[in-house]
């Protein structure tokens, strides 16, 4: 509900690329009410992977929101697939495995109050929150 079109373009190039990387496609989940994160990544009819997507021009922000952090991570647990948080960065595409799927996730988070609304938009009533945010030592940049 949050998402402009130019977002949701911006999100689709973004997964292209990424997707293009691993040679596998994705599908979009968010946005309907029905998931919080934004998209699955597939390869012959079998899920890979949840995904989050983000789009930062300046200002590395390695943070959900805590509604997201928790669905992520359930689908990966219950699923056994991994849940990925994949940004892209003056445009460089980077990623964190948030959770491998499975029982437990190895990526260490650090809860704190944050958020913030991006320049040039109205700020909405809930945009200070917990946020769970990760340290920039568990980025992976495609090449």
């Amino acid at each position: 509900m949050r998402e402009t079109a130019e977002d949701l373009s911006n999100e689709a190039e973004i997964l292209d690329q990424f997707a293009a990387q691993f040679m596998c496609g994705w599908r979009k989940l968010g946005s309907g009410g029905k998931y919080r994160i934004d998209a699955i990544l597939h390869k012959n009819n079998a899920m890979k992977a949840w995904v989050e997507v983000k789009d930062y021009e300046s200002g590395l922000f390695l943070g959900l929101n805590i509604p997201k952090y928790q669905e992520g991570m359930t689908l990966a647990r219950d699923t056994e697939i991994p849940f990925l948080f994949v940004f892209r960065h003056e445009g460089r595409i980077g990623y964190i495995k948030v959770h491998e799927g499975g029982a437990w996730a190895d990526c260490k988070v650090d809860i704190k109050m944050g958020g913030g609304t991006p320049p040039g938009r109205d700020p909405l009533p809930d945009d200070i929150e917990p946020l769970a945010f990760f340290s920039q030592d568990e980025v992976i940049w495609l090449k």
